[in-house]
């Protein structure tokens, strides 16, 4: 269960109690059943009405469906590494997806921390007004701008996933009856699996181009730290830019 579900769930029975606390102390409104025929009726009032809310705002808060408020992300919503973080993180409670979502959160801290030493040891060689630095920049930032539309179409299908029909097929499969010791299970689940399968498969294909790009850029930082100096033409004729330029080209095209 989610953080805010818990929350919505602490308030609204807490107000309840405090509602009722303040309705029938004695010190504050005071109201009573029994004593008099007006209170009576609003304090049996009351109670029906709390006992409604109670069980009508626990019940939507805790069996509602997520599918009606789906959200995908297609504009700027996501403009920073940890507003990723944040947007995988709470994801987690599909937990078919909870080991990819950590692989996900550590590429992001990763690419992160190359982009930041790439800075630190250019910056000793050049001036950030120079040609060199420029377009070895714009090749860096090229690099995290596929990165993270990776990291945003994962999301986006995560959030498309229906965990607890997925969990319902599963079980529907597993109990299948067993004839002449084969599983016979329905053509419609069957299809069904294969589907859900199709966006799994999808997810882990995209962690897959991430992890290239990553292990890219660590050949870069490897490359560059063996050099004493750096001169325009090293950079350029490195064989570890030209590899990510090569891989930049063809994530281009590529369409998942």
């Amino acid at each position: 269960m989610d953080k805010k579900k818990v929350l919505w769930l602490i308030l609204l029975n807490l107000g309840l109690l405090l509602w009722n606390v303040a309705l029938f102390s004695p010190g504050l409104i005071g109201l009573t059943i029994g004593a008099d025929a007006l209170l009576t009726a609003l304090g049996v009032t009351d109670i029906v009405m709390s006992l409604i809310g109670f069980g009508w705002g626990n019940y939507s808060l805790l069996f509602s469906e997520k599918n009606s408020d789906i959200k995908l992300y297609k504009g700027n919503e996501l403009s920073q590494a940890k507003d990723y973080v944040a947007a995988l993180e709470n994801q987690k409670d599909k937990k078919i997806f909870e080991a990819d979502i950590n692989t996900a959160v550590e590429q992001i801290y990763r690419i992160e921390d190359k982009d930041r030493a790439l800075d630190t040891i250019l910056a000793q060689y050049f001036s950030p007004q120079e040609m060199t630095f420029t377009k070895f920049q714009s090749t860096v930032d090229c690099v995290q701008e596929l990165f993270y539309q990776n990291l945003k179409k994962m999301l986006n299908r995560i959030i498309i996933f229906d965990y607890k029909d997925y969990l319902k097929v599963l079980d529907k499969l597993n109990s299948a009856p067993v004839v002449d010791g084969v599983k016979v299970a329905s053509k419609a689940h069957a299809a069904q699996l294969k589907i859900y399968n199709e966006h799994l498969d999808y997810v882990h294909q995209l962690l897959e181009m991430n992890e290239n790009m990553l292990v890219k850029m660590d050949s870069l930082l490897l490359e560059i730290s063996k050099l004493d100096d750096i001169n325009a033409g090293d950079l350029e004729n490195m064989a570890a830019i030209q590899e990510i330029n090569e891989l930049i080209e063809q994530t281009k095209y590529y369409k998942l």
